[in-house]
């Protein structure tokens, strides 16, 4: 069994809450890569605004283990956002977790917004058994099999209610927090083997999602 614990908080922005310092990903990143092969089987350090979002793969049993590590990280990081006095963001960090059996071939997505507000995902949570997880800013799925097609997962955020709610699918190159009435948000996609991460595509990196990226625009 393996636990996916995906944790978010805002370390320090550049230019208020709009992106965060590339020295602090990379800080994160670090300490995360000392501890792969031990403690973690695998890990991703990624963002969304000034939030620094981290993915990691560890064994069911050692989840509290690996939640010391993130704890470490992102202490390495906020002293750098301290040290550069950039933008302390008074938003409480978030976090999720999914334990499962891997399956044979186990994909899953995860979500990222610009937003502290939980309820961005009210309707877009898939409601099967150990499919999804979401808090603030974060929402985790598994797609495929049982589970819905990544793509039918994807459509969702193509229709015109959602597009109404300001929620903008984007790459994550454009994910910086620009706009107040517009929520970026963000999908990467994963596969999963032998606790090993394969990914992460950008999801919203397409044209496809042009339409409902100019909908949300005009909010």
């Amino acid at each position: 069994m393996y636990t996916v614990t995906v944790y978010a908080k805002p370390l320090g922005g550049i230019a208020g809450c709009t992106r965060v310092f590339p020295d602090i990903l990379q800080a994160v990143d670090k300490v995360f890569r000392n501890a792969k092969g031990s403690v973690l089987h695998d890990f991703v350090v990624t963002h969304i605004g000034d939030r620094v979002v981290s993915l990691i793969i560890s064994d069911a049993d050692r989840t509290a283990e690996a939640l010391a590590v993130v704890e470490s990280a992102y202490a390495v990081g906020e002293e750098i956002a301290k040290s550069r006095k950039l933008f302390s963001n008074p938003s409480q960090a978030s976090s999720l977790l999914l334990t499962f059996a891997e399956r044979e071939a186990e994909a899953f997505v995860l979500f990222l917004a610009g937003s502290a507000d939980a309820d961005v995902w009210n309707g877009l949570l898939p409601a099967g058994e150990n499919q999804a997880s979401s808090a603030a800013s974060l929402m985790l799925c598994r797609t495929e099999g049982e589970f819905c097609t990544t793509a039918e997962l994807l459509e969702t955020f193509a229709d015109e209610s959602v597009s109404a709610r300001g929620i903008s699918p984007v790459s994550l190159c454009d994910s910086a927090i620009v706009r107040t009435k517009v929520t970026p948000v963000v999908a990467l996609g994963f596969s999963l083997g032998n606790g090993i991460l394969t990914g992460p595509l950008d999801l919203f990196d397409t044209p496809l999602f042009d339409a409902p990226r100019l909908r949300a625009s005009q909010q």
